[in-house]
């Protein structure tokens, strides 16, 4: 007589042998539950661990969002959404962010690429990400320049947000400031010093005339006095262009730098040239007017600092970009001396750059030798329309 499929074999056969499978059946069962339970709490856990990172990124005070790396943002704080004004479900992807954040295009495109160069770098190195300094379209149309930073968290990633719009702002102001004071030394070098020393060379003239028939010595004395004074009066207006160079809206960027290289060469007894391919017009002053100021400062480090005896200077354009060189040969930036204070120079030329959208290198040639370079990218700023290009304002 057949059983019934569904009566366990135990219950018909009490032999030992389906005892023990009966006994291993079970245990089988109480691992498959136990293995469950195991997954539940620890799921259970990955839940709570989840609920409490955000309710970390909640509290914090930086905006911050979190990244799975493959184009999904997963979670944007509170200070996030009240920064920029977006909220998570307006962009739940890298591209809904970037598309809202960077409405321009061509602007959109070379974060796009900074940001990924910055991705890769980190992942290489096993650093943190950045930091990238951008200017942020805000859904209300404000504009914000903000610093991202990157944390690597396993697969995803952390980005934190600085805003730096009024430290930007302050540091424009600063800039401004010294550089409306500096023209004013310089006007008042050129309009008081200069004038000066042109009335005692007038007058040293006529004394010589008058000396030269009743005595001749001293007539020659004052024609040496007279020399002296042409020199520093010389001098005199070489630093006075130096401090405001009159002829940068005039005459244009390269009249400025023949005059500032003529000028050194004049003054400390160097070769300094200008290298000008093809003319290079910058319509935009206050671009202008920061890049002669790098050449200005690269010039005096390598004249003071680097000790050298000739240096050419360079601006070409090509393929979008501006690129100024200053090329010296010195003792090179590794060899100089170094002070327990200083560094300004290179500071406020790194920080002219980064004003107007430029990357700022230096590099030691292996038989000395310095060349400076700071090279100008054509942006389109965000705030306008692709059609109107101007010098870039961006980082």
């Amino acid at each position: 007589m057949a059983r019934a499929p569904s009566e366990p074999l135990s219950a018909l056969d009490g032999s030992p042998r389906h005892f023990f499978l009966r006994i291993e059946d079970l245990e089988r069962k109480v691992a498959a539950l136990e293995s469950e339970n195991r997954m539940l709490r620890a799921e259970g856990e990955l839940l709570s661990s989840d609920a409490r990172f955000r309710q970390v990124i909640d509290a914090s005070p930086v905006p911050l969002s979190v990244d799975d790396m493959r184009g999904t943002i997963e979670y944007v704080n509170r200070k996030f959404e009240q920064k920029f004004g977006y909220s998570h479900a307006e962009v739940p992807t890298s591209a809904a962010w970037f598309s809202r954040a960077y409405p321009n295009a061509a602007y959109r495109a070379q974060v796009a690429e900074e940001w990924k160069s910055f991705v890769e770098a980190g992942l290489k190195h096993g650093t943190d990400i950045g930091p990238h300094e951008v200017e942020i379209t805000c859904k209300d149309g404000s504009l914000r320049r903000v610093e991202f930073l990157g944390t690597l968290l396993g697969s995803r990633l952390l980005i934190a947000a600085r805003d730096i719009t009024v430290r930007k702002r302050l540091e424009k102001e600063i800039l401004e400031i010294s550089e409306q004071e500096q023209e004013r030394i310089g006007q008042d070098l050129h309009d008081g010093l200069c004038q000066l020393l042109s009335g005692i060379k007038f007058k040293t003239t006529l004394l010589e005339q008058k000396l030269q028939s009743k005595a001749p010595a001293e007539a020659h004395e004052a024609a040496a006095l007279e020399r002296l004074l042409n020199q520093a009066i010389e001098q005199a207006r070489d630093i006075a262009r130096g401090l405001h160079p009159v002829d940068l809206e005039a005459r244009g960027l390269m009249s400025a730098l023949e005059e500032l290289a003529a000028s050194v060469s004049n003054v400390y007894g160097v070769s300094c040239v200008c290298h000008f391919p093809k003319p290079v017009l910058i319509h935009d002053h206050q671009v202008a007017k920061h890049l002669f100021r790098i050449a200005q400062e690269a010039i005096n480090n390598a004249i003071r600092h680097g000790q050298a005896g000739s240096i050419t200077v360079r601006l070409t354009a090509r393929s979008g970009r501006h690129v100024l060189t200053i090329q010296d040969d010195g003792i090179g930036m590794s060899s100089r001396p170094k002070r327990k204070k200083g560094g300004m120079g290179i500071q406020l030329m790194n920080y002219r750059a980064r004003t107007i959208g430029a990357a700022l290198s230096f590099h030691t040639d292996t038989n000395g030798g310095t060349t400076v370079t700071c090279d100008l990218r054509l942006t389109c700023p965000p705030n306008t329309s692709e059609t109107h290009v101007r010098q870039g304002t961006h980082h």
